[in-house]
């Protein structure tokens, strides 16, 4: 039988490229299982009392972002080896990510949502929405991909690196955390690899039995995973930050 082999597809090498990048990163991983009854509430009311749907994204995206406000250290982006350097940042802004199709072809690529810790959840889901119903070709934010993909990829990984390098610039490319889902098919626990301190999996929702005041009821639990980079952080103050996501997340509204 005979193979085939071909030059690197151009409309992947913006993932190419991240990952390559990733390599520099100590990552570790948790996760958290979540209680998603009063999201399931609250977003069933908006959208009666509204007729806005709000993606689970969007309760998810706010409350990281609300709780990152108390964690400024965690809010910070490292690189270097021999002379390290550390940034931390006063704009909170969350990647995202979603499916796209360029030239017919499924890839996986980022939006961003700026100040994501002030915005409103009909903010913060008209960003997304922009991203999701825009083509590749309409978002302002895709150019530079589209320049790294008509590039050598020898060429677009030296550009690539050379961007993301510098700390100052890093948190607008990059974002200051990320979010990224699976909940869509039926995947429980997964563990992005990530380029930033903060990446945050999120898998599909699954009714469960738990003991609530000693009765045992059925509930919508949703897991969230975490890769952080140990160079920014240690595992006590990562399993804070998800602690603090999980409370938020299960006391909507309260």
């Amino acid at each position: 039988m005979k193979s085939k082999v071909l030059n690197y597809p151009k409309h992947r090498k913006h993932t190419y490229h991240f990952l390559d990048y990733a390599k520099k990163f100590s990552p570790v991983y948790l996760s958290i299982e979540v209680d998603f009854n009063n999201i399931q509430k609250a977003r069933e009311r908006i959208m009666n009392e509204t007729a806005t749907k709000i993606s689970y994204i969007s309760f998810i995206i706010q409350s990281i972002s609300q709780v990152l406000r108390s964690y400024p250290k965690a809010n910070a982006a490292v690189k270097g080896t021999f002379f390290p350097k550390i940034a931390f940042y006063d704009d909170i802004i969350a990647k995202f990510t979603l499916d796209k199709t360029i030239d017919d072809e499924r890839v996986v690529l980022s939006g961003k949502v700026l100040n994501s810790d002030t915005k409103t959840l009909e903010s913060i889901q008209s960003d997304i929405d922009y991203y999701k119903n825009s083509t590749f070709q309409q978002i302002e934010d895709f150019k530079p991909i589209h320049k790294l993909h008509s590039l050598p990829t020898w060429l677009g990984n030296v550009l690539y690196k050379k961007n993301i390098d510098d700390l100052k610039k890093r948190h607008n490319i990059q974002g200051t955390f990320t979010v990224t889902s699976l909940g869509h098919k039926p995947i429980k626990y997964f563990y992005p690899i990530t380029s930033s301190t903060l990446c945050f999996g999120i898998g599909s929702i699954e009714e469960q039995a738990k003991v609530i005041e000693s009765k045992v009821k059925i509930r919508p639990i949703l897991p969230i995973c975490l890769t952080f980079d140990h160079r920014t952080i240690d595992g006590a103050l990562a399993a804070d930050i998800l602690t603090e996501i999980k409370t938020k997340l299960e006391n909507w509204g309260s």
